[in-house]
């Protein structure tokens, strides 16, 4: 317990001691006298150093736990060890031992025994695991081969030969959306995008300017190359929220595309196509060889959402 001890006035001190009635009480004295408790304190508190012996290969201790050269390679992809500069290196070792001292003190507390904990942990490793398989199959399953860019590139030549001069609003939710699709009715693109869009780098009125195929989320990529000059779309949903879109026109791009200029695009595309379809198949034989069955039907899941979702944290 702390002890608090009233300020004495100038008339009270005595060489560092109070009288109170009958009693002489020693500032100094007691002021020693509890620096030694809590040396006392301190060192009951302090473990007695572990006499451990590093072997080769170790980097450090906590406690009595030892990171290993060879525990920190089986954390790192495999065969990225040496590419790691010294500094991250380091970086990564400091982290683990700040995790380590929190997980040691943790454990010392009993918060492992705790039934909510207990579950979280358990969850973490279904995610982790289930995340892991996705990311095998998905890497067996997905190859793209020369012709398949080729064929790609043929098929979007104009789009990749084209700029497109392209406006839009953006809403947080659906029924904001919904909501401005119906006062574009009665009142100007530009208008409404000053007044509602939420995005802030949009130039005046929305205007994003002249956009390529390379320089478009798939999102917006679909809506704009399915659009006529002048025509506004419904809602389109992607990451950043809902938005309408307006195609002002388009023109010819000042240079010539080549292959070679979009194949790296073109791959990430074909890869994320190849990934949806492959992510379909592969769930799709997993629920024929293990039955689930929903007993509430309002937790049942929505497909496109929960692929979106999962798709992403296994890129």
């Amino acid at each position: 317990m702390k002890r608090t001890f009233q300020k004495p006035s100038l008339q009270e001190r005595s060489k560092g001691c109070v009288v109170n009635g009958s009693e002489k009480i020693c500032f100094r004295k007691i002021a020693i006298f509890l620096l030694m408790i809590s040396l006392g304190f301190a060192c009951e508190k302090k473990k007695e150093p572990v006499n451990i012996q590093p072997s080769p290969g170790d980097i450090v201790r906590v406690g009595e736990t030892i990171f290993t050269r060879d525990r920190f390679e089986n954390l790192l992809p495999q065969g990225q060890f040496a590419l790691y500069a010294k500094e991250d290196k380091r970086a990564y070792i400091n982290k683990w031992v700040d995790i380590e001292l929190l997980y040691q003190e943790a454990l010392r507390r009993g918060l492992k025994d705790d039934p909510r904990i207990k579950e979280r942990i358990r969850n973490l490793e279904k995610e982790f695991l289930a995340d892991h398989l996705l990311f095998l199959e998905m890497r067996e399953r997905i190859q793209i081969n020369e012709k398949e860019i080729e064929d790609y590139f043929e098929e979007h030549r104009r789009e990749y030969e084209r700029e497109y001069r392209v406006k839009h609003i953006l809403l947080n939710t659906r029924e904001d959306a919904e909501k401005v699709k119906e006062l574009l009715k009665s009142n100007s693109f530009s208008y409404i995008a000053n007044k509602y869009s939420v995005d802030p780098v949009t130039g005046k009125g929305g205007d994003l300017g002249y956009l390529t195929k390379e320089n478009m989320i798939p999102e917006f990529e679909s809506a704009v190359f399915a659009m006529d000059p002048g025509e506004i779309s419904e809602p389109v949903k992607s990451d950043f929220g809902y938005h309408i879109i307006k195609l002002v026109g388009s023109r010819k791009t000042l240079g010539t595309v080549h292959l070679n200029d979009v194949r790296e695009p073109i791959m990430n595309i074909l890869i994320v196509v190849k990934r949806k379809k492959a992510y379909r198949e592969f769930m799709k034989s997993l629920s024929e060889m293990i039955d689930v069955e929903y007993y509430d039907e309002r937790y049942m899941r929505n497909d496109s959402t929960e692929l979106s979702s999962r798709l992403s944290n296994e890129e």
